[in-house]
């Protein structure tokens, strides 16, 4: 039995013995085992962060967990493996961020992490995703791992890196939930997926903060539109949608039937105030028939063909105002827009009490500036109003040129208008004083310079106060001066004066005027006939006064001058004369008398009414100064005899004679000649001295003969 207990006793030792070395032997498989087990639960409940190793049933936890969450979660998957006795917590816990920021930064260069994950995982997994979106873009981590995320932070960062793969260059930021995007879209897809999902499809714990999306940089930002006259096609470049419904809507507003193509495309890299400027740009189509904006750089180009004058000052008008402007930004380059054709081509410029207007057409702007300029010269103290068009279709002349000498005319008028119609020139109005009108009269009369003809001359004289007109007889003949309102006047003065003073010249001393009188012409006629009576006559009218200054040959002479002249003046002339009487030069002997009657009628011979052989009032002059001469013979005695040509029966031209000389003997006795000395008697035709087959001849044969008899 001893025995047997010893056998016993031994095999079970040497069981326990074999037994113990199994274990032994069996232990490091085991463990590994069992710490596979357990990594592969840390992994299957999210909690990768942890690592583990097993000391028989122990299980120490190392790691950094990133939240206190996490740490437990893991604690209790590591307790849940089959073979876990017991778990040791030998993790740690990320550090609490409570500002925590998430930032990706897309340059050129590459995309850089900055700021704080919540662990490797979400590192990983933000890796992976960047790698899919960002293809070939370098990635530079600065992260630092740390706890204090917001909820849904990898949703969160996934929408973040898909917003940055969608930019050529710029930021995402999150902080806490809330992101703010700041870049410029790599192209215009791009684009338009960050808006939708910025509209559409953000995640629900996001907070957007604040985004700033540009449209793709455009390496040269262009604009432009072609319009011809139905169609506008837009293209280029815009930066906003923004801008881009501004600018169809400005064209729309400005041109109502316009026909809208637009084909811009979303770019960033406008110049500043492009916005402003392509609507404008956009508002001056309608003016054209044809033509194209564009804006390139920050410089405005238009060019094209104004449908009509109106639309061309418009455009002008537009321009003019935006250049006016200081505001930066776009600015207006060339500008080539083609003014129309207009038939007729006109001009005028209009002169009244304060002002100058400038109307009509001239061929280019810089033509506007000369002529404004030239009117501004020419009239320093006028206000000038331009209202000058630009229009092509100017003639073949040298159309500033015409203007300028236009102008120049035009300064000679106090009031009035010049005008060019083609090549034919027109003037009227009033000239600025009597000087002016002498010089305007005188050019008028020479070739008008270039090409120009002249149409129309409307031009009166200035106005006068008082209107004076003159009449001086002296002893080389007659001196007419003053003022007369018409050239017709002057030439009806003339006629009148020539055979009153037929063997004397005329000098004319007479200016144009307006101003007269009524009755002028015909006070001037009666004070000429007054002043054909008298010796050293002069007559002066001073508006309606008449001063009438001489000497007549006799008393009777002078109140007959006196009474036809006073009614032959007009209604409301006064007369005052001053006529004396005087019969001037020494006695004369009998030949001498003859001689100095013959030398008078050789000079003029009276003149007949053909009824009544009345001597005209024409004679009466020549009749006073041949009483003159025969008062100067008092010893002599003169016949008087008339003659006449072979017209008609010789009984008649007998009669006709004889009435004729006794007709200018009453007239000689009716000047202060004595009767007693004078005999008439008429000859008829029977004394001719030439022959009657001429006019010529007719003429010497019909006269008055005064032939001599001393006692």
């Amino acid at each position: 039995m001893a025995g047997l207990r010893f056998v016993l006793a031994a095999g079970l030792l040497l069981v326990s013995l074999l037994t113990a070395a199994v274990f032994v032997l069996a232990a490091g498989p085991m463990a590994s085992d069992l710490a596979a087990r357990v990594d592969q639960q840390l992994v299957d409940a999210g909690q990768s962060w942890a690592s583990v190793a097993v000391d028989g049933q122990t299980a120490i936890l190392s790691g950094t967990a990133p939240t206190l969450e996490a740490q437990r979660l893991a604690i209790a998957a590591a307790s849940g493996v089959w073979g876990i006795r017991r778990v040791v917590d030998a993790s740690a816990i990320l550090p609490l961020q409570a500002s925590y920021v998430f930032t990706l930064a897309r340059s050129a260069d590459g995309l850089t992490l900055t700021g704080y994950l919540p662990s490797g995982d979400v590192r990983l997994a933000l890796k992976t995703d960047m790698a899919t979106r960002l293809s070939g873009v370098p990635v530079t981590d600065n992260t630092t791992l740390a706890r204090g995320q917001p909820v849904d932070f990898i949703g969160l960062a996934q929408f973040a890196v898909a917003r940055v793969a969608e930019l050529s260059e710029g930021t995402a930021t999150l902080a806490g939930p809330s992101l703010s995007i700041d870049g410029t879209a790599k192209d215009e897809a791009s684009f338009a997926s960050a808006a939708d999902a910025l509209t559409h499809g953000l995640p629900p714990s996001i907070e957007l903060r604040t985004v700033r999306i540009l449209p793709p940089r455009a390496a040269t930002f262009t604009w432009r539109v072609n319009y011809d006259g139905h169609t506008a096609v837009i293209t280029g470049f815009v930066p906003s949608e923004l801008a881009r419904g501004a600018i169809r809507s400005a064209l729309a507003a400005a041109g109502p039937g316009i026909t809208i193509d637009d084909q811009t495309r979303l770019a960033s890299g406008a110049p500043e105030g492009f916005g402003s400027a392509a609507a404008f740009a956009a508002t001056q189509l309608p003016h054209l028939s044809e033509g194209f904006a564009l804006i390139e750089g920050a410089v405005l180009t238009l060019s094209g063909k104004a449908k009509s004058v109106d639309d061309h000052q418009a455009m002008l008008a537009d321009l003019g105002a935006r250049r006016d402007k200081t505001e930066e930004g776009v600015t207006i380059g060339s500008v080539d827009v083609e003014p129309p054709f207009v038939d007729p081509y006109v001009w005028r410029a209009t002169r009244e009490a304060d002002r100058v207007i400038l109307s009509g057409y001239v061929p280019t702007e810089g033509a506007e500036k000369q002529i404004a300029a030239e009117a501004t010269r020419q009239f320093p103290s006028l206000r000038i109003e331009d209202r000058l068009a630009i229009a092509a279709g100017d003639p073949k002349m040298d159309w500033i040129g015409a203007l300028r000498f236009s102008l120049g005319q035009l300064a000679l008028l106090g009031q009035g208008a010049v005008s060019l119609t083609g090549r034919n020139y027109g003037i009227e109005g009033e000239a600025a004083s009597v000087a002016d009108f002498k010089t305007l009269t005188e050019q008028l009369k020479r070739t008008l310079p270039a090409s120009m003809t002249l149409g129309r001359n409307a031009v009166a004289p200035a106005a006068v106060s008082p209107f004076v007109f003159g009449i001086l007889r002296t002893d080389r003949g007659l001196t007419l001066s003053g003022y007369v309102p018409t050239d017709e006047m002057t030439a009806a003065i003339l006629a009148a004066a020539k055979p009153l003073f037929p063997d004397g010249e005329i000098e004319l001393g007479l200016d144009r005027a307006s101003g007269a009188p009524d009755g002028l012409q015909e006070g001037v006629l009666a004070a000429l006939q007054a002043v054909s009576r008298l010796a050293a006559g002069h007559a002066v009218l001073t508006d309606r006064q008449l001063d009438l200054s001489g000497a007549a040959v006799s008393d009777g002479a002078r109140q007959a001058i006196e009474a036809d002249l006073t009614a032959a003046l007009p209604e409301g002339y006064v007369l005052s004369s001053a006529i004396i009487v005087a019969v001037g030069g020494d006695p004369l002997s009998a030949p001498e008398c003859q001689q100095a009657l013959d030398v008078e009628l050789s000079r003029q011979q009276i003149v007949f009414d053909e009824d009544d052989a009345s001597i005209q009032p024409q004679s009466f002059g020549l009749v006073d100064r041949l009483a003159a001469i025969v008062q100067r013979c008092p010893a002599a005695r003169v016949e008087i005899s008339g003659h006449t040509d072979s017209a008609g029966s010789a009984r008649r031209n007998k009669a006709l004679s004889a009435d004729e000389a006794e007709n200018v003997l009453e007239r000689l006795v009716a000047d202060g000649v004595r009767r007693e000395r004078l005999t008439a008697v008429g000859y008829g035709e029977s004394k001719p001295v030439a022959s009657n087959a001429t006019a010529d001849g007719r003429d010497r044969n019909n006269r008055i003969v005064f032939t001599v008899e001393s006692r």
